[in-house]
Formats: structure tokens, C-alpha cells, sequence
């Protein structure tokens, strides 16, 4: 997870200086339901156990940050992600095409 985390904020650092990246992270599903119950911080250990080797109708969450970030808040179908994408894109080129 740190590693990843790590990821994330290279791919934001890249973005503010960029000024046309959109940063989208998520998941396509949950799965396990995974239950943290212990760790150590400095470390980087982290104990869990999974409820189950399947997927979870649990709810997974949508981080965008960019220009189009504000079309990923709410809740809404896993599938719908495909469309706002899109429309980040179709709302940038039109802006682009702005003289």
C-alpha cells in the first residue's frame, strides 16, 4: 500500500505540472473483505483478514484529481466510470479547442 500510495502522488506531482492530467484511481471491484486488525506504522506491517475469496457487494470508492476531477463525485455504477472518462475527455478538447 505504501508503494502504491507513493504511485499516486507521483502521478499528482506529474498532474500540477502537467495542468492536463486527470488522475483517476479505483478499483473495478472489492473483494475479500478485507478487515485490518493490527499493524505497525513506522514499520510498514500490516496484519488483515479476509471475510471471504470472493467478490464483496461492497461499494468502492472513485479518486480523481485534475481538470474533469468533479465529474467522479457521488455514487453511482461501477460502469458509469467509462462515460464520465469520456466525458473529461470530450470536455477538455472542446477547451482546447477555445481560441
Amino acid at each position: 500500500m505504501l508503494d502504491f500510495d507513493q504511485v499516486v502522488a507521483q502521478a499528482m506531482r506529474f498532474a500540477d505540472q502537467d495542468g492536463e492530467t486527470l488522475v483517476i484511481v479505483t478499483a473495478d471491484h472489492e473483494t475479500g473483505g478485507l478487515t485490518l486488525h493490527g499493524g505497525d506504522y513506522a514499520s510498514g506491517y500490516v496484519a488483515g483478514l479476509f471475510a471471504t475469496d470472493d467478490h464483496t457487494a461492497a461499494p468502492v470508492p472513485v479518486f480523481a484529481y485534475g481538470p474533469g476531477a468533479q465529474l467522479f463525485g457521488g455514487v453511482y455504477e461501477n460502469t458509469a466510470i467509462f462515460h464520465k472518462i469520456l466525458q473529461a475527455l470530450d470536455s477538455n478538447l472542446n477547451a482546447a479547442k477555445k481560441p
